[in-house]
């Protein structure tokens, strides 16, 4: 029977603290030394490097943490690095120098990876399969609400100060407690398991550009937004309250946009989402003065339009998974969502610097029309994957492939529903079927049909007629 959401709240409150705490420190952290850089006549492009280490870092922790964990243990792996990220980000306040900052940064983002990676590694092992989609949207709120207290604890003392270096430290420390209190047996080993980028890429193009494409677009608005404010002459604490817009605005339509994203052909939405974000960014050109006066709405409406697209490339590439191939390509779309995003504060740092305030918003409106028209080239290519075949979305945090477990699509399904039985009364696919669901060019594409080899030889790929045949009555 499954667990009321207050007993499942109960149930999980030592984990979801932990997840909060982490959170809140981790967004502080993240404005406080964007804005601390600028007060210290930081030129925007060493900004940009700094901010761009923590993702350098994260996807390190992506990679390593599984084995770390494994090897000492959960609660070893979260004291541990709890410990080194709290000591981090005090020695932030006593080194005030780019380098070190920089080097201090990618250290946080590996230690925040592992930690996310221990917690996530909880939870799933606390759900079950009757509670798996209550507990995630849990999750995903609070950790949402952690990124957005966070921005607004900027208000708590000066940037110039020891104070919210203090704060921020208080948080990463205060995660460890229940997790090193809690009675709960620690959760098994952890995979590693990844799928290659070559193969990621095989079964979604579009997937695959699109995660690219909001690895940009978050790292540019946590990395440089605060900048960004700041550039325009907003005070302290207008730019948290900025922030704090920011994230509310996807963290309230991210999941009514999913759900939209089940009823409707999801490549659709993922064009409308980037259109309108594309529009947002070229706004401020038109009405300047309309947008500094109201910031706050501007970035409430921009993140609605930031904070889906990396879901929606997710719950893309899942439409074409089989259930047990989820995890793993979770975790090359994290390192591919993750790498894209160092990228981000370099180029919106460098577009601020050379340009002014206003070209970050244009960064924004230059990723979404990319990204959308070659969604819109995509969409031309064979047949489309039916709203029956559709899988159910359901919003992750980009974090580790960790939560991707816990996602209710990863549950164990029926044989019939995992495998596909060679039925000798079958009538075989007519010639003209198979080309139904072949590109222009005469070749099968994945995005089509969704299916692709399970290894990296491409043999079979250069025979359109033997890859469909075969796959023809397989569900994506």
């Amino acid at each position: 029977m499954p667990r009321s959401p207050v007993a499942l709240i109960i149930a999980l409150s030592a984990t979801l603290f932990a997840a909060f705490a982490l959170n809140s420190g981790s967004s502080l952290q993240s404005s406080l030394l964007a804005l601390r850089a600028s007060a210290e006549g930081f030129a925007p492009v060493y900004t940009g490097i700094i901010m761009a280490s923590y993702y350098v870092g994260f996807v390190a922790g992506i990679i390593w943490g599984a084995s770390l964990v494994n090897r000492v243990g959960h609660i070893r792996t979260f004291a541990a690095l709890a410990s080194t990220g709290s000591a981090i980000t005090l020695l932030h306040a006593v080194f005030v120098d780019p380098i070190t900052w920089s080097l201090f940064r990618a250290l946080t983002g590996l230690c925040l990876s592992g930690l996310y990676l221990v917690v996530e590694s909880w939870l799933n092992a606390q759900a079950d399969n009757t509670s798996r989609g209550s507990t995630i949207a849990i999750y995903m709120t609070v950790s949402l609400g952690g990124l957005a207290i966070g921005q607004l604890l900027l208000n708590g003392a000066s940037v110039s100060s020891f104070e919210l270096f203090t704060i921020a430290s208080v948080l990463l420390s205060l995660s460890l407690v229940p997790l090193a209190l809690t009675r709960q047996p620690p959760p098994a080993a952890v995979s590693g398991e990844r799928m290659t980028f070559r193969r990621l890429y095989k079964i979604s193009p579009l997937g695959f550009v699109a995660a690219s494409g909001a690895g940009v677009l978050s790292g540019a608005i946590y990395g440089v937004g605060p900048v960004f404010a700041a550039e325009l002459g907003l005070a302290t604490n207008d730019i948290a309250y900025f922030m704090f817009f920011v994230i509310l605005g996807g963290m309230i339509m991210q999941f009514p946009i999913g759900k939209i994203s089940d009823m409707v052909p999801r490549q659709y939405v993922m064009i409308f989402v980037l259109v309108g974000l594309a529009l947002c960014g070229l706004f401020p050109l038109v009405a300047p003065e309309m947008v500094s006066n109201n910031l706050t709405i501007w970035g409430g409406i921009t993140g609605v339009f930031i904070m889906p697209v990396y879901g929606l490339a997710v719950a893309y590439v899942n439409d074409y998974l089989e259930p047990e191939d989820i995890v793993p390509a979770s975790g090359g779309l994290l390192i591919v969502y993750g790498g894209s995003a160092a990228s981000g504060p370099l180029l919106g740092s460098s577009a601020i610097g050379y340009f002014g305030p206003w070209a970050l918003p244009v960064l924004f409106s230059i990723i979404g029309i990319s990204v959308a028209s070659f969604a819109m080239y995509r969409a031309g290519f064979g047949r489309r994957i039916s709203i029956e075949e559709q899988g159910q979305f359901v919003a992750v945090p980009r974090t580790t492939p960790m939560a991707f477990e816990l996602s209710p699509i990863t549950d164990e399904v029926t044989e019939d529903e995992t495998t596909n039985h060679y039925d000798e009364n079958t009538t075989p696919a007519a010639p003209q079927d198979v080309a139904d669901v072949l590109t222009p060019d005469g070749t099968p594409h994945p995005d089509d049909y969704g299916e692709v080899t399970s290894t990296e030889d491409d043999s079979t790929a250069t025979d359109p007629t033997a890859a469909n045949t075969s796959d023809l009555d397989k569900k994506p």
